[in-house]
Formats: structure tokens, sequence, C-alpha cells
């Protein structure tokens, strides 16, 4: 009877092992969770800011294939950018404005954006064809990734579906910018 008393106690405590598993997956879920949570705050600031850069062709007075290629960015980032919003609205664990960027970074972030923002507003023409143009390359860039890291994290199919498209959208639309900034890139041929 004790023997069998013990044994049954000894099947209520899972093995060592098991408990390191079960600590392991739920350290690895809390981490999943944080990234994904993270890569959804990152991911709507970024297109918060792209959906507004169609703003700097009001007072410039730039190519209509320019003006083209911003405004489609500025819209599929206004769009991306509200479906953001409608999944944070429907799941109240998804916080849009906890980045968890540590504060050295957040302040150099602040640095890069007035900087490109004062040159974008002084130059013109060429030059600021030009500064948009690698401005837009390299938040697309940013954008692509950062969307596809977080559709790895995501465990609602819905989101990774979405993530993962607009991952492929923002992919098709760097491409054109660089399509565009080869197009009147030019060097003197080698003798």
């Amino acid at each position: 009877m004790c023997l069998c008393g013990c044994a049954l106690f000894q099947k209520d405590d899972p093995p060592a092992s098991k408990l390191a598993s079960a600590t392991t997956q739920t350290t690895q879920t809390r981490q999943t969770t944080q990234t994904n949570h993270h890569g959804y705050a990152l991911l709507y600031d970024l297109l918060g800011d792209e959906k507004d850069v169609s703003k700097l062709l009001i007072v410039k007075r730039e190519r209509t294939e320019l003006k083209t290629l911003i405004k489609e960015i500025s819209q599929k980032s206004g769009q991306a950018h509200k479906q953001l919003s409608d999944f944070a609205k429907g799941n109240s664990q998804l916080n849009l404005k906890d980045k968890a960027l540590p504060a050295a970074e957040v302040q150099t972030r602040s640095s890069i954006s007035k900087a490109k923002a004062k040159e974008l507003l002084t130059e013109k023409g060429k030059d600021f064809e030009l500064q948009l143009l690698l401005s837009q390359n390299e938040a697309l860039t940013y954008g692509v990734h950062l969307a596809a890291t977080t559709a790895k994290a995501e465990s609602d199919p819905k989101r990774a579906e979405f993530l993962q498209q607009l991952s492929g959208e923002l992919s098709q639309l760097r491409q054109k910018v660089l399509a565009m900034l080869l197009e009147h890139y030019s060097w003197a041929a080698s003798k």
C-alpha cells in the first residue's frame, strides 16, 4: 500500500526534464510575444511616418513620377497603419505604443528624423529627389524586414498573413524606389 501510494505521488511530480522543457517553452512564448508586440509598435510607428511623407510634396514642385511613387508609398502605409490600429482595437494585449527601445535609441532616432526633415525641407530639385528616394529606400528596407520578422512571431493566421503580404508590398515599393534612383544614375566609362 505504501509503495502504491509513493508511486502515485511520483506520477504527479513531473520529471525535471519536463519542467525544464515547460520553462523553456514558457520563456520562448514570452519572448515571441514580446518580439511580436514590440514589432507591431515599431511597424506602427514607421507606417505612421510613411503615411505622411506625401505631405512634403505639397510644398515641393517635383516630377510627376516622383509624386506618383511617393503618393503610392503614403497610401499603402496609411492603409497598413489603419489595419494595425484595427488589430490593436480587437486585441487589448497588442500595445502599439510600447516599442521597448532604450533611451539612447529613442534619442538617436529623433536626431536622425530631425536632420532628415531639415535636409528634405531645404533641398530642391535633384538634391531633394535624391534625399527623398534614399530616405524611402531606408524606411522601406526596414519595413520589409520588420513586417517579416513580426509575421514569423505571430500566432494569429490572419495577422501573420497580413504582415507577410505587407512585407511583400513594401518590397515592391522599394524596388520602384531603386528603379527611380538607377534611372538617373550614370558614371563616366573607365578608359
